[in-house]
């Protein structure tokens, strides 16, 4: 048997995955570790767990085969987590998460000095701003924290500080650093980081996602398990890597790949973009035109944790809800907002509480408030693409979820179908693997080969007509609180510096 191993290192836990050249996984694992908030607004996670979880996974995946087995490795994992290391690489600081908001005032001073249009110019790209994006926080660090940047040797995204552990590799690829490469070229935005006066010498080298950046190091062999020597690729940022994982890969496919985050889009063959949403390249001639919110499955997760309730027993309570849950509603802001509001000072809200609410409906409040953030965000896809096609499908950790796959299909009006395999960031790490092996000529081909749909589920026409109506209640719910969620913001801001 021929296997490629396959990491996803998330947000909230890491996947490691053993797949065959068919796609089937072997074996899967996860470990979890958790993201510190030593200020309000501030995020913060230490790269050595990622490390941890990762050696625990593969050990877990590779106890019953036989190593000689596996052909390469690849990795993904989420972006704009910034990592600074020495020349050992050892982290000088923890991670700062991509929910992290301490550069808003940096993001104000970037859009007066650089300005968007430029910005665009510089990097190829039209970025939202935003403080989850990587300048802003180096400009943060240059203000705040000096010391970071003059001590760093390095910069790495989540999933090249694991390839730099298992290789002793300082790598990454183009697409995994959104904000600091021009992607009309394909390399570092040097010019863009001497406008800014940032130390552009910690950038590290840049592969391509399927490109082999070197082999597994006696010391990670030692720890792991793995043989010495095992071809490992540079990998893809999650999005990607997930979206080839799903086996999305010609225009019009649809993706809502759903974790803590939501990410949901369209392939496209051109690079119209549209309000509050990101077009960046994915495969040769394809585009991923798509929106991403801060917390989807992280807001079920928040509310489990904040009342000591088991997920699966929640969403037993939600079953028993009605449609609209008697208008309660859920605003999913509890780390801000992306797109499409791009607005670091929203607030989770639930509103519309009355006494006949019980614990049932403010679960299923908070599944129809994250399915119509993601129609918010749809609707801008639709109106900038030009191909769209269904199913919508459904991947990542809550694509498990049977009764909130009915509520997105209902809401959003389409029918959605979830990936054989929910784990694609895994899966599409593991095809860069199979393609650097030799055993697809494409990342392309590796997606036809090794993705496949599993269950489908058909919107409710009756059930769509019904959330179209409490939608439009929805969408008022942000503009008409923005400004008290502006002044919350500052007043919280305010009383930290007390």
């Amino acid at each position: 048997m021929s296997l490629v191993l396959g990491i996803d290192v998330g947000s909230s836990s890491a996947k490691v995955g053993l797949f065959g050249l068919d796609g089937r996984p072997i074996s899967i694992c996860s470990r979890s570790y958790p993201t510190q908030e030593p200020r309000p607004g501030f995020k913060e996670q230490d790269p050595e767990l990622w490390w941890k979880a990762v050696v625990e996974g593969i050990g877990a995946v590779t106890q019953n085969v036989s190593a000689k087995e596996i052909l390469a490795l690849g990795a993904s994992g989420h972006i704009s987590s910034l990592t600074f290391v020495d020349s050992s690489g050892k982290p000088i600081r923890p991670a700062i998460s991509f929910q992290d908001h301490r550069a808003v005032a940096e993001v104000n001073a970037l859009s007066r000095r650089i300005g968007r249009e430029r910005l665009e110019a510089y990097l190829g790209i039209d970025l939202p701003p935003a403080a989850t994006w990587p300048l802003p926080r180096l400009l943060w660090l240059k203000k705040h924290e000096p010391s970071t940047l003059d001590d760093a040797h390095r910069f790495l995204q989540a999933k090249d500080f694991v390839n730099l552990r298992l290789t002793g590799e300082f790598a990454t690829d183009v697409s995994s650093n959104k904000g600091m490469t021009d992607f009309a070229t394909g390399r570092f935005a040097a010019p863009l980081f001497s406008a800014l006066d940032l130390p552009g010498h910690l950038f590290p080298p840049v592969f391509r996602p399927e490109e082999v950046l070197g082999q597994i190091s006696r010391q990670a062999a030692s720890e792991t398990g793995l043989p010495a020597g095992l071809p490992v690729v540079a990998g893809w940022n999650d999005l990607n890597a997930s979206a080839l994982g799903s086996g999305v890969v010609d225009e019009g496919d649809v993706f809502n790949i759903s974790g803590t985050s939501e990410h949901i889009g369209v392939v496209t063959a051109s690079r119209q973009n549209g309000p509050g949403l990101i077009c960046a390249p994915f495969l040769p001639g394809r585009n991923l035109l798509y929106g991403v919110t801060c917390a989807g499955g992280g807001s079920l997760a928040w509310f489990a944790k904040a009342f000591g309730r088991e997920i699966k027993e929640l969403l037993a309570l939600a079953e028993s809800a009605p449609l609209g849950s008697d208008l309660l509603y859920f605003l999913p802001y509890i780390e801000g907002e992306r797109s499409p509001a791009w607005d670091a000072s929203a607030e989770g809200t639930f509103c519309g509480i009355r006494s006949l609410h019980g614990m049932g409906h403010f679960v299923r409040a908070i599944l129809e408030g994250v399915a119509y953030s993601l129609l918010e965000v749809f609707e801008l896809v639709e109106r900038a693409a030009e191909v769209i096609h269904d199913p919508l499908l459904i991947s990542g950790g809550t694509a498990r979820v049977r009764l909130w796959n009915q509520i997105k299909a209902d809401v959003i009006g389409r029918t959605v179908a979830t990936a054989e395999n929910p784990d694609t960031g895994a899966l599409g790490a593991a095809m860069l693997a199979a393609v650097a092996a030799g055993r697809y000529p494409s990342c392309e081909a590796a997606a036809r080969g090794m993705a496949s749909t599993g269950e489908q589920t058909l919107a409710v026409s009756a059930s769509t007509a019904q959330y179209r109506e409490l939608y439009s209640l929805y969408r008022r719910l942000y503009p008409n609180l923005r400004n008290w969620f502006e002044q919350v913001y500052e007043t919280r801001n305010h009383l930290r510096r007390r």
